[in-house]
């Protein structure tokens, strides 16, 4: 009896068991409700929104389920494909289903994104087309096609451009507007509207409805009020067309390489490069460069005898404010980085880099002005000018750092640096021959004979206040009229003025430096 009770207690016992297994067990397998599938989400969001090309990122506004899209000019949006990541099941635009990065939409108009989720609700993003109606500038189209004068943006209303480049087509301007902005409406193009009452237009968004209006006034030019704007490296040759007129650099110029490559600036520029301003004529106009720099002005050969950016320049001309960077010059004829000869012009506050040369016989060679002349007893004028030319000759040249040949002009706060390569009749660090009276002036340049300033001197001419590096020169002496002095390196380096001549208004002096001028770069 006690064994047959056992084994019904045990059997008791595994039933139990048994059935507590069997709840954990179904406990564990699920925590749904019986006859219930899984949940399916309501996630229905654009999380990114963007383009390959053009490369731009939109910006999804949550709240308001907007997105916002600015375009690059010139873009046609009529068909672009948008890429896009999102948390819904699928995204469409009208009945189209969309796929990122393939499926292409017309963006100049408003569209909806529509987002559904895996529940079957859906969210709504709009895209509006863009709103700007503002112009980002405005180009005039000179020969070849090419883009002559290009404005800046321009304000709602009215715009005054002063220094407009000569010769220009006013006729075939145009606006650079937003994606998808066009003018709609605009007055009579011609040139006679700019330069009075103005030349009016209107641009409307893309949107259809966002719409601004401008006005382009191009005042008329004028020699003395309103000269001639340069801009670009073609417009630099423009004065050789007009002589006499008055132009004013608007910006730095890097002049193109001279390497085959044909450019519309002046003759044979491709192989020959720049031609000389006033080639066989005399230039009696001005160019103010309004502190900007020219770099690269490049010279191989040439048919004139008279050889710089400028070949003759006359009693009138001026050219003031202007830098020359990187001059490589190689030539035949008397030869100036800035001026070949100067023939009773105004040379102010002006300066040259680079590399000249001639390999004319007699040739006067200087690293700003190859000779510089009166005209009929009127002296011309270099004021506040320098030059770190290096200057190379045949041994019959005369040449100098800044200046070959100075008859009868009046030389003021001046400077050269460049080295003077051979063995010359006339070599100076500052002139190779002088026939007037210099002033405030200084010669730093290696030299291996010559004058420490002047190699040779007449017309009883002399250097009052004027003084060169008798160890960097290489020279002790200096053919002037026995007024300059040569120092030593640290003399010359002193933060005191050489003499009461050499005021704050023209120079600036630091220790351990030589002498600069007041008002120019490149120094």
């Amino acid at each position: 009896m006690l064994k047959k009770r056992k084994s019904t207690v045990s059997f008791c016992k595994y039933v139990s068991m048994l059935a507590l297994f069997i709840a954990v067990g179904y406990s564990c397998s699920s925590d749904e409700p019986i006859g219930e599938g899984p949940a399916t989400s309501s996630s229905k969001e654009i999380t990114a929104f963007s383009f390959v090309n053009p490369a731009i990122t939109g910006t999804i506004n949550e709240k308001e389920h907007t997105i916002t899209i600015v375009f690059p000019a010139d873009v046609d949006l009529t068909s672009l494909a948008a890429t896009f990541t999102t948390t819904g099941a699928k995204v469409t635009v009208g009945s189209v289903t969309q796929v990122s990065g393939t499926t292409k939409n017309d963006f100049s108009k408003a569209i909806t994104y529509t987002v559904t989720a895996e529940d079957g609700s859906t969210q709504n993003y709009t895209i509006a087309p863009p709103n700007s109606a503002d112009v980002l500038g405005f180009a005039f189209e000179g020969g070849f096609s090419d883009v002559y004068w290009e404005l800046p943006a321009l304000k709602e209303g009215e715009n005054i451009f002063n220094n407009a480049p000569a010769n220009l087509d006013f006729v075939s301007g145009f606006p650079i507007l937003p994606a998808g902005a066009e003018m709609t409406q605009s007055g009579d193009n011609q040139e006679s509207d700019y330069n009075s009452t103005g030349f009016t237009f209107t641009i409307t968004a893309a949107d259809g409805k966002t719409k601004k209006t401008y006005t382009i006034k191009i005042p008329a030019y004028d020699k003395n009020t309103n000269p001639y704007g340069i801009y670009t490296p073609e417009q630099l040759a423009t004065p050789a067309l007009k002589l006499t007129e008055s132009f004013k650099l608007m910006n730095d110029i890097t002049m193109p390489e001279v390497n085959g490559t044909d450019y519309p600036i002046g003759e044979n520029y491709a192989t020959r490069g720049w031609t000389p301003i006033g080639d066989f004529y005399t230039f009696e106009g001005i160019i103010d460069g309004d502190g900007h720099v020219v770099k690269n002005l490049t010279i191989k050969g040439g048919s004139t005898d008279y050889v710089g950016f400028i070949s003759i320049m006359g009693a009138k001309a001026v050219v003031k404010n202007i830098g020359f960077t990187s001059v490589n010059i190689t030539t035949g004829g008397t030869v100036g980085a800035l001026v070949g000869n100067n023939q009773g012009g105004t040379i102010s506050h002006c300066y040259t880099t680079g590399s000249v040369s001639s390999t004319g016989f007699s040739a006067e060679i200087g690293g700003l002005v190859g000779i510089n002349n009166d005209a009929n007893g009127k002296p011309g004028k270099l004021l506040n000018s320098y030059s770190k030319v290096n200057v190379t000759g045949v041994s019959n040249s005369v040449i100098g750092g800044l200046v070959g040949y100075n008859y009868e002009c009046d030389v003021q706060n001046c400077y050269a640096t460049g080295s003077i390569s051979g063995t010359y009749k006339y070599a100076g660090a500052l002139m190779g021959k002088n026939a007037y009276e210099i002033v405030n002036c200084y010669a730093t340049g290696n030299l291996k004979t010559g004058g420490g300033l002047v190699g040779y001197n007449f017309n009883w001419s002399s250097a009052p206040d004027c003084f060169w590096d008798i160890e960097t020169t290489g020279q002790t002496t200096s053919d002037d009229g026995g007024k300059a002095v040569g120092k030593t390196t640290a003399e010359m380096k002193t933060a005191t003025p050489y003499s009461s001549t050499w005021t704050s208004a023209n120079w600036k002096f630091t220790s351990g430096k030589y002498p600069t001028l007041v008002g120019l770069g490149g120094q």
